[in-house]
């Protein structure tokens, strides 16, 4: 492996797919996100009014976390609902339906499933994901 720079992102292959996709830059993703001693630490974080789109957007974000640390554009539904309960986005009865949605199982290969795989990013996810880092590096700006 390349010798980095300490706190250096590594840019993986699927992080390169994600930036070439959707035209995230390194430069956003640092606004977001510090990388030391092999562990991501979100600094700028969603705060997104309801609990569904909570959900939601730490899925993505742990998506990117794992493109950086296992080099695969996936998110685990267990490390989702570990984060959300960290975070305050997790409404126990309504959990795993949320992954269920239209709008929400098309950002994903297959539905998230409690206790189930991790599973990758869809094309619509990655997009989805894009938008997000770039809204949250935006507001670290102002």
């Amino acid at each position: 492996k390349p010798k980095r720079a300490q706190g250096e992102i590594p840019i993986t292959t699927q992080l390169q797919v994600l930036m070439k996709k959707t035209g995230v830059t390194k430069e956003e993703i640092e606004k977001l996100l510090l990388y030391d001693n092999g562990e991501v630490h979100f600094i700028k974080e969603p705060h997104p009014k309801g609990i569904t789109t909570g959900q939601m957007e730490w899925a993505l974000l742990l998506a990117l976390k794992n493109a950086i640390l296992n080099n695969s554009l996936s998110t685990d539904p267990e490390e989702v609902r570990s984060v959300c309960q960290e975070k305050g986005y997790y409404d126990k009865a309504n959990f795993a339906s949320v992954f269920k949605t239209e709008r929400n199982a098309k950002l994903f290969r297959k539905a998230l499933v409690k206790q189930g795989p991790a599973e990758p990013l869809s094309s619509d996810g990655q997009d989805a994901l894009g938008e997000l880092i770039k809204r949250i590096a935006s507001e670290a700006e102002k």
